[in-house]
């Protein structure tokens, strides 16, 4: 099915960026000192519903959970809510990217942090190591006493991988990233996580990239770039672009330029010369099937669609190739296990976009500012 030039053109104004699975958001909640009605009004402001919470495999966009995370961490004052063993008070990441840009070198730089990171005394330590083949960054201690080793080990690397690619000015490909805990029943997830393979049940947790990246120099920043780092954040640190190097997110952007057209795996093959048995073992190669990534596409659209907005059904299911909307709820429940309208709440979608967009103009202030708005 061909979509109309039209329709195609409005389907191509959301970006189709993958969402995370729904225990990303019950990891980061559980244990948190935080009442019942704070909570149910932060997961509002983000547009989470509360029901998605029960749902094994309920999705929330990247917004969302960035939207959730900033709420959670001016409630706390905590610029990582609850993870370390003492709290790091907002304005933290300020004083951290200004002590980094002013180094000459990356390396520089990371050392930097280091050093940063020994005075705050946070229950953490990450070292760098390199030589002629690689640079490698890994955690050797974080606080054992933290509600999720996963989160505390995951969120580090965003961190560190998100901010140093910023200050370069370039994002950092990774070799690899090895997770020192054990696989995730979200592991596939991870491919879109990261801009390099994920490895689980490795001796620690650290991230491996080209050395040369060490020595790129730090780029000169103005107040307004730094301000805007620290109004988006976690955005810009916490999601980074896909790797250009994956032959699954070629794929992926492949297909999202030509959403809602019937296309196989044949048609994706030939466009990148390639026979479909050899796309499909390099596709195996990298954890994925041609199927899932057009799924998890067609899914990640649909959600971003729907909690953006009051759109009709049948515009989205027509975008995405569906024949009728009853078509389109089967798929979705298949995907997510829930229906459409567990993410649109009764349409009141629009009426939340409102509020959450004052609440990100001011939890984003006080990042900037480094205090309670």
């Amino acid at each position: 099915m061909h979509m109309p030039p039209a329709a195609r053109s409005a389907a191509s104004n959301f970006a189709g960026r993958p969402t995370l699975p729904i225990s990303y958001v019950r990891d980061f909640l559980e244990g948190l000192p935080i009442d019942a009605p704070t909570l149910h009004g932060m997961l509002h402001l983000a547009t989470i519903s509360p029901t998605l919470l029960a749902q094994r495999h309920g999705r929330i966009t990247e917004e969302q959970f960035a939207e959730l995370f900033r709420s959670v961490a001016l409630h706390m004052d905590d610029e990582m809510p609850g993870l370390y063993a003492r709290p790091l008070r907002c304005g933290t990441l300020k004083v951290l990217s200004i002590l980094m840009l002013d180094a000459p070198t990356l390396q520089v730089a990371i050392k930097r942090w280091m050093q940063f990171n020994r005075v705050l005394d946070d229950g953490s330590v990450f070292t760098l190591h390199r030589d002629e083949h690689e640079a490698v960054i890994r955690i050797d201690a974080y606080p054992r006493q933290a509600r999720s080793a996963r989160l505390v080990q995951e969120l580090h690397m965003k961190l560190v991988h998100g901010l140093c690619s910023w200050i370069i000015g370039a994002r950092i490909e990774l070799q690899r990233i090895d997770f020192g805990f054990a696989r995730p029943d979200d592991a596939a997830d991870y491919l879109f996580m990261f801009p390099g393979p994920a490895r689980f049940e490795q001796p620690v947790t650290a991230m491996v990239f080209d050395p040369k990246y060490l020595d790129r120099p730090v780029r000169r920043r103005s107040g307004l770039e730094l301000r805007e780092l620290l109004h988006r954040a976690p955005l810009d640190w916490l999601f980074v672009p896909p790797s250009a190097d994956s032959v699954a997110h070629r794929v992926r952007g492949w297909l999202q330029a030509r959403l809602g057209e019937d296309c196989d795996i044949a048609h994706v093959a030939g466009a990148f010369g390639l026979s479909a048995r050899t796309l499909v073992r390099h596709l195996q190669a990298e954890g994925a099937t041609f199927q899932d990534i057009k799924d998890a596409l067609r899914r990640d659209v649909a959600i971003e669609r729907l909690t953006r907005g009051s759109e009709p059904l049948i515009s989205i299911a027509s975008d995405l190739g569906f024949s009728t909307v009853a078509a389109f709820h089967r798929a979705f429940r298949r995907w997510t296990g829930g229906t459409p309208g567990d993410y649109r709440e009764g349409g009141e979608a629009t009426e939340r976009g409102f509020a959450r967009e004052a609440r990100t103009a001011k939890t984003a202030l006080a990042y900037r500012e480094g205090a309670h708005a």
